[in-house]
């Protein structure tokens, strides 16, 4: 009898149909992370701006309900209010800052070598190697240069306010790729991401406002030389999280025991206290417990994603970081570790899933 030999003609429809299937996807995700790694700086610039654009819809939200103005009016009003706060900051105190900052960049040899010499550290203990300037080139990626800024910021401004306009037409895009069954669930897990990006945004947000009003009036009352850069400089290195603060104050404690022992004391002690203000109230009282990661995953994700994609990975760890543990735990930990069912209904927030905000994650 003659043998049979079956080609892939003879496998059933079915078959072959989940074959191609499962081709698609593979291909589908090749592709996708290939998209991904091309763009992740493009990408990265899009999920801040999402998360401005959250803090946006909410502050507006909020205006609207206690005015009872239309939220486009209030959406308009919020935006004007925050580039108006940054137009007036930087001609007010742009070129003081920028002055002071020259300054102190002239006298850094100096600086360090006097603080070295109180301190009774050993040569170039202070020094900053040459190699530092390359790897911080390379961390800021198109950020060094100022067409970099200024399109990174347009970016996260335009998707911010498109984001904030209308959160409802890509929430609903985004609950539209799953079954009616599930999208009670995918609506309430962007909700948790929503609350998520919202407290960290406005924690990163008081922290910077309080932090630089303590170290202007704390560095202004010791009595150092250029306050204003050192204060703002400590303010806008908060926003990094875990190395940012000390990274930050260095300066101003360099420059403190370059004025004198008792003058470096005090500005440590300003240092110390301002972190302990923020890490212990202002972090913990704004963010809660929406953000519940611990700081060997922070600095784990610092290093992985300031690899990946530079300054900004740094700086979006602990929003990126969040939103993964509430995937995590919604998809994975809850129904099969927990035994816990994908129903809104059943989660800790007592919100009902049709009465919740529309965002966007």
């Amino acid at each position: 009898m003659t043998p049979t030999h079956h080609t892939p003609l003879d496998t059933p429809e079915s078959f072959r149909q989940r074959a191609r299937y499962v081709v698609a996807i593979v291909a589908l995700a090749v592709v996708g992370l290939f998209v991904l790694w091309t763009t992740r700086q493009a990408v990265l610039l899009v999920f801040l701006g999402v998360s401005i654009g959250v803090l946006f819809y909410r502050a507006s939200a909020w205006l609207a309900e206690k005015t009872g103005a239309p939220r486009g009016w209030m959406l308009a009003l919020v935006v004007l209010l925050v580039l108006g706060g940054f137009v007036g900051a930087a001609y007010f105190g742009g070129p003081r800052v920028a002055s002071e900052a020259q300054g102190l960049m002239e006298q850094a040899p100096e600086l360090l070598e006097t603080a070295r010499e109180r301190l009774g550290l050993p040569e170039s203990a202070l020094s900053v190697p040459s190699a530092i300037g390359n790897v911080g080139g390379q961390l800021l990626g198109w950020f060094s240069t100022v067409a970099g800024i200024v399109s990174g910021l347009l970016v996260v401004l335009i998707v911010a306010i498109y984001t904030a306009a209308s959160p409802e037409v890509y929430t609903a895009a985004v609950v539209r790729l799953f079954d009616e069954e599930h999208q009670p669930f995918v609506r309430d897990m962007l909700h948790d991401m929503g609350r998520v990006l919202m407290a960290w945004i406005k924690g990163v947000a008081i922290a910077v406002a309080a932090l630089g009003l303590m170290g202007v009036v704390g560095l202004t009352a010791i009595g150092l030389p250029a306050a204003l850069a050192l204060a703002a400089f400590a303010a806008a290195l908060t926003v990094i999280p875990t190395f940012g603060p000390f990274i930050g104050w260095a300066p101003a404690v360099v420059v403190g025991f370059a004025q004198g022992t008792t003058t470096g004391l005090w500005t440590l002690a300003l240092a110390v206290a301002a972190q302990q203000v923020e890490g212990s109230l202002i972090t913990p009282k704004v963010q809660g417990d929406l953000i519940k990661v611990g700081p060997a995953f922070i600095v784990a994700g610092q290093i992985v994603l300031g690899g990946l994609a530079g300054f900004l990975g740094i700086l979006l760890v602990v929003p990126i970081l969040g939103v993964a543990r509430i995937l995590v735990e919604r998809l994975y930990i809850g129904p099969f570790v927990k035994g816990e069912p994908a129903d809104p209904d059943n989660a800790d927030d007592p919100v009902p899933v049709s009465n919740r905000e529309p965002t966007v994650t």
